[in-house]
């Protein structure tokens, strides 16, 4: 006999709480109010989510220049002239990061 958990009740408005899994990660959110509640694990599963997410791609073959080289570079260095190399973002991301796909 498979004996079900409790619905989980929203502690602002006493609704019932409805379970949601994005990317992986089980989130509770009231019918009522819409509110978000996490619990400890659920937080640190975000947190290290967000981090990963931010997290500065390794650099690949030829990242730096050879020791000895000849090639003289201005203020900017290893920048090609193409941008202003301030803000822009090189991985496709959007600007909400993380949490935004995720609460999106």
């Amino acid at each position: 006999m498979n004996v079900l958990p409790a619905a989980l009740t929203c502690p602002k408005c006493g609704a019932e709480m409805r379970p949601y899994e994005r990317n992986g990660i089980v989130i509770d959110q009231c019918t009522g109010c819409r509110g978000i509640f996490l619990d400890r694990g659920e937080l640190e599963s975000l947190i290290d989510a967000e981090s990963s997410f931010y997290a500065p791609p390794a650099p690949g073959p030829g990242f730096g220049q050879p020791q000895g080289s000849d090639r003289r570079e201005g203020h900017h260095g290893g920048h090609d002239g193409r941008g202003s190399g301030h803000g822009d973002r090189h991985d496709g991301r959007k600007r909400g990061g993380f949490l935004g796909d995720l609460f999106g």
